[in-house]
């Protein structure tokens, strides 16, 4: 609830509207609760949304993203006012993904900062997904040896600060639910490691670097909204050949392969039972810093990073009444440095819960907090929609 006043004060801050209409856009008439659908949907306005990082790699911060929703379906909610029930109300809701562009600038107290634009595309009746960006990070993590090396055992902090450019273009496949396209990464950064040699005068070690990756992208996508999902599967894998150019040991290349799959069932009218999969692995002369590395709620970024990573989760939602819900999750983790050791590596396990709330009806988009505990830490994140990856 606290995210949905933030919102909503950041929202009044910046319109100029006469105040009874104002709140009036931010009201669903179906049951007089605080509700985006109206602006997003039929005014298409800009949505300045506030950022709270959590990630424990980098340390608590906060930012502001602008959101543009180019809805080619825009519902009106004079029409919406006169129906009378929910079964009515479910057949407005947009049959296709919206297409989003956004802007976001953000900052946290170890110093990582960002700023950058982004687009999401839905084209063509949505036989055409395009997602871009260009970000310009300068980002302070930590590696920890990618396994059980002791002589990581403490970290090796290092910066990474430069452009970073994503994209990809999907085509739908006939009628069907799968998606193929190319995909295309390009980064030039210049990387700073602190040392932490007790020698005064000796500056940090510093290289510039670029990399070039291209490779192709399948995908399946039968989920009811791409926010939220009730129920439907989003799958996808996606292997690229990496061009990795620096200044200390010159060229290298390797291989990376990254397959996922989120499945939603709707266990009850209430209960949403949600199941993910992830791997990454690669191959050939990996950097550091572009290794798998576990990704679960609980864990900070980069902790556990190894060749070869695998990690499950599991979520169920239950939503106690028509905006509000509770979520409950746990997940397992491994890494290794070839296929074979998988089996014998350490599980990492982290879980946790934490609450929803419905922000856009018509879009079935819900935001909230989330509670967990890995290995070493607590952690809490702000959601807004799944918390896996749109």
């Amino acid at each position: 609830m606290c995210f949905a006043i933030i919102l909503l004060l950041t929202l009044i801050f910046v319109h100029t509207a006469h105040a009874a209409s104002f709140f009036e856009q931010f009201t669903d008439p179906y049951d007089s609760k605080f509700d985006t659908s109206q602006w997003i949907l039929d005014k298409k306005g800009a949505l300045p949304v506030p950022i709270i990082i959590t990630e424990p790699a980098v340390g608590y911060g906060a930012g502001a993203a602008l959101l543009f929703f180019h809805a080619k379906n825009g519902l009106q909610f004079q029409d919406k006012a006169e129906s009378n029930s929910q079964k009515d109300l479910e057949k407005l809701k947009p049959s296709l993904p919206p297409s989003i562009s956004g802007l976001v600038g953000l900052g946290t107290e170890n110093g990582t900062w960002a700023a950058g634009g982004f687009h999401f595309g839905s084209w063509q009746q949505d036989r055409v997904r395009y997602l871009g960006g260009v970000v310009y990070p300068s980002v302070n993590l930590t590696f920890y040896g990618g396994g059980n090396s002791p002589i990581f055992s403490k970290g090796l902090d290092y910066n990474l600060e430069g452009w970073f450019v994503l994209q990809e273009l999907l085509f739908r496949i006939k009628n069907s639910n799968f998606f193929l396209g190319p995909r295309l990464i390009y980064y030039n950064f210049d990387s700073t490691f602190d040392l932490k040699l007790p020698v005064e005068g000796i500056d940090p070690w510093q290289y510039n670097l670029q990399s070039y990756g291209l490779g192709v992208k399948a995908a399946y996508d039968s989920r009811d909204n791409i926010f939220t999902p009730n129920s439907g599967i989003r799958a996808d894998i996606s292997s690229m050949f990496n061009n990795v150019d620096n200044d200390i040991t010159g060229t290298r290349d390797y291989w990376m392969t990254d397959a996922s799959s989120n499945i939603y069932w709707q266990l009850f009218t209430d209960v949403v039972l949600g199941w993910r999969l992830h791997g990454g692995f690669s191959s050939g002369d990996v950097p550091f810093y572009a290794l798998p590395f576990i990704d679960l709620r609980g864990i900070p970024a980069m902790r556990y990073q190894g060749k070869n990573v695998l990690a499950t989760e599991v979520e169920t939602r239950w939503n106690v009444n028509e905006r509000w819900s509770l979520v409950f999750f746990g997940g397992v983790g491994r890494t290794a440095n070839s296929l074979s050791d998988l089996s014998d590596s350490a599980n990492r396990w982290a879980g946790g819960t934490g609450f929803r709330y419905l922000v856009a009806r018509l879009l079935g988009m819900y935001t909230g907090i989330d509670i967990a505990r890995g290995p070493e830490d607590w952690a809490f994140y702000i959601q807004v929609g799944s918390a896996w990856s749109i």
